[in-house]
């Protein structure tokens, strides 16, 4: 019962679906690596002018608009 591996079927099954989980987890990381970065653009973008990092702001910016391109 246990510790016994069941091969046929029922494990090829698992093993496509623990390939569909994975590949969901990485999309998953990707989002909110994408979101992190959005959340830095906006961030720089809501600070008053005096306290903004010019330069910074610009180079998010351009990272994001390469990203679209």
């Amino acid at each position: 019962m246990f510790g016994r591996r069941r091969h046929g079927p029922a494990s090829g099954d698992l093993e496509k679906r623990v390939a569909a989980l994975e590949e969901a987890v990485q999309e998953n990381r990707a989002l909110n690596v994408r979101l992190a970065e959005l959340t830095d653009v906006v961030t720089e973008l809501l600070l008053p002018v005096a306290a903004r990092d010019e330069e910074k702001l610009e180079e998010l910016l351009e990272k994001y608009r390469g990203d679209f391109s």
